[in-house]
């Protein structure tokens, strides 16, 4: 890798794009709230993260899979929970503002070592 785009940059932008993912996800759960059937999903970006970062090369980063939230069904079949819904969002929102954090710290690192003050 050359540039800014290292191991560590690589895994900051492919979880960035792993909550974005989530995110929209999660919305489509929200909107089926009420359909009967509905089951609800998440994005697990954390898993392929993980086992590509074990074998030291963001090469193999696939696309993040969708998958099944394991959630109780209600008397209509639908698995959406709002309430899950609200504290996971919270979670990712957690983590979306450390990557972020982490991301200006490694640019600002980046800018000192070449002499820039931004």
């Amino acid at each position: 890798m050359d540039g800014i785009n290292d191991l560590t940059m690589g895994v900051i932008e492919y979880a960035l794009d792993g909550l974005a993912k989530r995110a929209e996800v999660r919305a489509h759960n929200v909107a089926n709230l009420d359909t009967p059937g509905f089951m609800a999903s998440t994005v697990a970006f954390e898993d392929v993260l993980a086992a590509a970062l074990e074998d030291g090369d963001l090469g193999d980063l696939t696309e993040p899979p969708v998958v099944p939230r394991p959630d109780m069904p209600d008397p209509l079949g639908n698995t959406v929970s709002l309430d899950a819904e609200v504290v996971e969002a919270m979670k990712d929102d957690l983590l979306f503002d450390t990557l972020i954090n982490s991301y200006d710290f490694k640019l600002e690192v980046l800018r000192t070592a070449i002499g820039v003050r931004a």
